[in-house]
C-alpha cells in the first residue's frame, strides 16, 4: 500500500500553498491584534499593582496612626466625676439630709482625683480607699466611717461603700 502523490497534482498544491498562506496571514494577523491588547493589558495590570501598594501602604499607615491615637487617647483619658453610692443606707434608716451630707463629705474628700488620668488614679486605687476608710465624718453630732466595698474606674469613679457607725 502506498500513499498517492498529492504533490505532483496542481489542485493539491494550490490547496496546500493557501493553507500555508492562509495560517501565516493568520499568524500575523494574530500577532498584529493580540500584541497592543496584550501590552495594554500588561501595562493596565502594573499599574493596578502600584495603587494596590499603594493603598497597602496607607492603609497600613492609617492602621498605624489610628492605633497610636487610641493608645493616647486612652492614656489621656481622665475621671470627669465621681459618684459614690451607700449600700447600707436603708438598713441604718438615716434621714436624706444625712445621708446627703456623708456623700458630699466623701466627695470633697476624693475632690483631687477629678481631671486625673485614670491610669494615675488605678495606681493610687489603695491610697483612695483607705483615705475614706480612715476618715471618721461628722454629722449632727454623730460620727461616720466608711467602708469600700467596690470601685469601677472609668470616666466616671464608682464607689460602693458601706456607713459604718465610728466608734468614740
Amino acid at each position: 500500500m502506498r500513499v498517492p502523490p498529492y504533490y505532483r497534482r496542481p489542485g493539491w498544491q494550490r490547496f496546500f500553498a493557501g493553507l500555508i498562506i492562509g495560517i501565516l496571514i493568520g499568524w500575523v494577523f494574530f500577532l498584529l491584534q493580540y500584541g497592543p491588547i496584550h501590552d495594554e493589558l500588561i501595562l493596565e495590570r502594573s499599574k493596578q499593582q502600584a495603587e494596590v501598594a499603594q493603598l497597602k501602604e496607607r492603609i497600613d499607615d492609617l492602621v498605624r496612626k489610628q492605633n497610636e491615637q487610641n493608645e493616647e487617647n486612652q492614656k489621656k483619658l481622665t475621671i470627669q466625676e465621681i459618684e459614690i453610692s451607700f449600700t447600707n443606707a436603708r438598713s441604718l434608716r438615716l434621714n436624706q439630709l444625712t445621708l446627703y451630707e456623708l456623700h458630699q463629705q466623701a466627695i470633697e474628700e476624693l475632690h483631687f482625683l477629678e481631671q486625673r488620668d485614670i491610669e494615675t488614679v488605678a495606681n493610687m486605687k489603695d491610697l483612695m480607699i483607705s483615705t475614706l476608710e480612715n476618715k471618721v465624718f461628722s454629722i449632727n453630732d454623730s460620727r461616720y466611717q466608711l467602708d469600700v466595698e467596690e470601685v469601677y474606674l472609668f470616666t466616671t469613679l464608682h464607689i460602693y461603700a458601706k456607713i459604718v457607725p465610728a466608734s468614740s
